[in-house]
């Protein structure tokens, strides 16, 4: 058993953003396939303007608020809570993302990388609205399937996405297949994961598992992470991964 226990820093991004970074950070740069998760707090009027992107793929998903993508492609499309987007920056993209109300938007944004063979791909989006991503309840929870395995969201890398809400006492177990990593990270509560206690802002980094199990100690949401490494050299310098 693998399993890592990191609590995210907190930071300035973009223009004012507060975020909570799992990574990457200097002492902790990349875990294969996924090479940036930040949980981001956007005040009205702060965000991120216009910048430059390739080499890998983005999810943003929202909790609360409403946030506006535009790119260099003529995409322009708005997204709330529940819902994501995606975009694959391949070859290169430039884009924007604003919140487009005057309350605040929270959410994750979480960079998947391309493995080397697809980094010159052309660049693309997809929009997906909170009432297109598909809702399976549990018994004390639901899970929202945002990527992989009848997931809504299409990604290059074998991956899956999972946004889970779950009563205080309920439980919840994803297999997962051999090799793969998983992160999962806890917005609000307190949850165990494979046996290991995580408080809010906190994320568990999996590997060498093949079943990935949560205890909900009060009232939580989590968000899970599992994917394929790539298992190639990973370039990684600001909105770049070459």
């Amino acid at each position: 058993m693998s399993i890592v226990i990191r609590t995210a820093t907190v930071m300035q991004e973009g223009a004012g953003a507060r975020v909570k970074r799992l990574m990457p950070l200097p002492e902790f740069m990349n875990f294969d396939p996924f090479v940036m998760f930040d949980h981001f707090e956007l005040a009205p009027g702060t965000g991120f303007p216009e910048h430059p992107h390739r080499g890998f793929e983005a999810v943003t998903y929202l909790f609360e608020g409403e946030i506006e993508h535009r790119d260099n492609l003529g995409n322009v499309s708005r997204v709330g809570p529940g819902g994501a987007q995606r975009f694959t920056a391949g070859s290169g993209l430039v884009h924007s993302e604003m919140p487009s109300v005057d309350t605040s938007t929270a959410g994750i944004q979480l960079w998947v990388n391309l493995p080397r063979r697809l980094k010159g791909i052309e660049p693309s989006y997809e929009e997906a609205p909170a009432d297109t991503i598909p809702e399976i309840g549990f018994h004390g929870g639901r899970e929202r399937r945002i990527a992989g395995d009848k997931g809504r969201v299409s990604l290059q890398t074998p991956a899956l996405y999972r946004h889970l809400l779950m009563e205080s006492g309920s439980d919840f177990s994803i297999d997962l297949p051999e090799g793969w990593r998983a992160i999962v990270y806890l917005r609000l509560g307190t949850a165990s994961v494979n046996g290991e206690r995580l408080e809010a802002a906190q994320g568990a980094f999996v590997e060498n598992e093949t079943t990935i199990h949560i205890d909900a100690h009060a009232g939580s949401e989590l968000m899970i992470a599992a994917g394929r490494p790539h298992g190639e050299p990973i370039r990684q310098r600001g909105p770049y991964v070459d």
